[in-house]
Formats: C-alpha cells, sequence, structure tokens
C-alpha cells in the first residue's frame, strides 16, 4: 500500500506532468467505490483546469477549483496511470480524460480503490505536520493503552503512516512495536515525535533520487529494518519479523519495551 512519501513523490510528479490540463470528463469503470455518480463527477470537473495535486494522509487530492475536489484513495493495490492512449488500462476504476489527450487511469484489480467527489474536510494531524509536536504527541499516548505500533498507524489518531514506515519511525526512535502508548517515557516521545519527520522527509528524498517520475508502486530497499532482504540492521542487530497488532513487523532487540 502507498504511504505518505510514496504519495509526497506521487503529488509532486503528477503536478509536473498535469497541472494546468483541461479536463474533458472523468470516466467511471468500477462503481462499487465511487461515491458519486458519472454525471455528477462531470458537471463538477469537465472543462476546469487541474490547478494543484498534493496528499492528505493517505489519499491524493485533485484540485479542479472551488466544488471540484477530488479525493483518490488507492488501498492496498491501487495504481495511478498516465498516457496518451486511448484504451483504458486493465482493471481502471476511473479514469481523469484532459484535452490533450493525456489520461490517468486509477487501477485495482481487487476493486476496492476509492474515489469521492468534493470529500469531507479531514481534520486528522497529518504526521509532516507542525501540529504533531513532542508535547502533542505526549498528550495523545498518556490517554491510549493501545500498543505503539497500532497507534502509530491509526488514521484517526496520525494521517499518512503506515505498516511500512511504522517500523521505520519505530526503529529510529529506538521503542519496541509492543511498547504500551501510556508506557512510553516523555524523552523517549520526543524522540519518536522527531522519528517521524525524519525518517518520512528522508524516505521522500530516497524514493526521488531513485525514481524520479514515479507515480506508482512502492520502492522499499532502502529501508533500514522494514526490508525482507535485509538479516541484520543499520548497527548489526538482527532483525526480527513477527505479527504484532495484526501486521507484519520487523524490529529489533535494539528497541526498548516500555509496559
Amino acid at each position: 500500500m502507498p504511504e505518505l512519501s510514496d504519495l509526497q513523490v506521487y503529488s509532486k510528479n503528477l503536478v509536473k506532468k498535469l497541472k494546468g490540463k483541461e479536463l474533458e470528463k472523468i470516466v467511471i469503470v468500477e462503481k462499487s467505490k465511487i461515491e458519486a455518480t458519472e454525471k455528477e463527477f462531470n458537471t463538477a470537473l469537465s472543462g476546469k483546469h487541474l490547478k494543484d495535486v498534493y496528499r492528505v494522509g493517505k489519499e491524493l487530492y485533485f484540485d479542479f477549483g472551488k466544488d471540484a475536489l477530488v479525493s483518490m484513495h488507492l488501498m492496498l493495490n491501487g495504481k495511478l496511470i498516465q498516457d496518451d492512449k486511448e484504451e483504458r488500462p486493465k482493471h481502471t476504476i476511473a479514469a481523469f480524460i484532459f484535452k490533450d489527450g493525456n489520461q490517468l487511469a486509477m487501477t485495482d484489480f481487487q476493486k476496492i480503490a476509492k474515489i469521492t467527489l468534493n470529500p469531507e474536510p479531514n481534520d486528522v494531524v497529518d504526521a509532516l505536520s507542525d501540529e504533531l509536536t513532542a508535547v502533542w504527541l505526549e498528550g495523545k499516548l498518556q490517554k491510549s493503552r493501545a500498543i505503539i505500533k497500532s497507534f502509530i498507524i491509526d488514521q484517526k489518531m496520525i494521517g499518512g503512516i503506515g505498516n511500512a514506515y511504522a517500523d521505520e519511525i519505530l526503529w529510529e526512535a529506538k521503542i519496541s512495536p509492543k511498547s504500551i502508548s501510556s508506557k512510553i517515557p516523555k524523552e523517549a516521545v520526543a524522540r519518536l515525535a522527531k522519528a517521524i519527520k525524519d525518517v518520512l522527509i528522508n524516505a521522500e528524498k530516497e524514493i526521488l533520487k531513485s525514481n524520479p517520475d514515479i507515480i506508482s508502486g512502492e520502492i522499499r530497499d532502502f529501508m533500514a529494518v522494514h526490508n525482507s532482504k535485509r538479516k541484520t540492521s543499520p548497527t548489526g542487530a538482527e532483525i526480527i519479523n513477527e505479527k504484532i497488532g495484526g501486521k507484519s513487523t520487523y524490529y529489533t532487540d535494539e528497541q526498548e519495551l516500555y509496559s
């Protein structure tokens, strides 16, 4: 599943490719996960120019102006394909057709990727927001009995962090993913708040360095611990892989357990 850093890169590349282009129409192929009709989409969007593409949590937002905002959630296996071909890619959910012949299709063989017209405002604090400080995070963690791995991937708590980057962040902060959120001491919370920003920003740079034009797929080969090809962390500790909170989790005994 694309996570925050992936989507940050996608949004920048989509802006480079499509900003300013006039939309001819949107075609809805798979209606089960679409929260408006094709007619409603086209009434709102047709003839408008794409102003911006940006990320909110784990979604991409396409801004065509007033009352013409579209959000895409790629879920587990959704992909974006941009080309100038007339035929639809296999497993297309929906496609933006621009007047210059460009097409941006959202595909998903599982048919669970979602697209929404004028989504409700998302007021969850984003992982890269200035609001996410050590003080804010400590206040939230003190009220939670959840294990920290589950807490930081909860999209109602922090927007944008998924399974893979949660492992990287917790390794960087040297906190065991099994730690009880309310038991994590103040100094460790400060490390965690810093690790969230550092890991995600660095990941975006790594993705852009190796795949500068990417708009689909996840690049994970630079990861320190959430990496099936690695046996040890960069500091030499054995990487452990087990299910924690229902998620495949990678960590090491360098990470302190707070319980």
